[in-house]
């Protein structure tokens, strides 16, 4: 438990650092519809930002632990993106990072898609790799 904890506060703080260094690299801290979403506040414009990318950080590093279950590696990664998917959809969309269009959320996704199967076809050669080493090493014991 504390591990996961340990895991979701560095992710909450990554999230955070990434979603603001995003917003500052393409000129604004907030867009001018997430101020509107928040009551003209640009303080809470600015908290809610940092709350929604720590929130995606906390699902991708919290996340990053269900590596180390017995579940199959396909099913690991399948249910990390979609805490993923889950955390970070409604919150660009609140954001304003992405219009609420089809062609938009649809280019997201593909893309963390595509990341994902990188990511499992990393996994997945490393495992397979580790097990052979491990089947080497009981053949030259017996």
């Amino acid at each position: 438990m504390k591990r996961l904890l340990k895991y979701m506060l560095v992710g909450f703080l990554a999230g955070a650092a990434i979603g603001n260094l995003i917003a500052l690299f393409t000129g604004d801290l907030y867009s001018p519809e997430l101020l509107n979403r928040v009551g003209g506040n640009p303080t809470a414009a600015i908290l809610m930002q940092v709350l929604l990318s720590g929130l995606i950080g906390v699902a991708g590093f919290g996340g990053v632990l269900l590596y180390e279950t017995v579940l199959p590696l396909a099913a690991v990664t399948a249910i990390h993106y979609l805490l993923i998917e889950t955390v970070f959809l409604p919150s660009a969309l609140f954001l304003d990072w992405i219009d609420f269009k089809f062609s938009q959320i649809a280019v997201m996704m593909l893309i963390r898609l595509a990341a994902f199967f990188i990511v499992w076809l990393i996994m997945y050669f490393r495992y397979k790799r580790l097990a052979k080493e491990l089947n080497d090493e009981i053949d030259k014991k017996s």
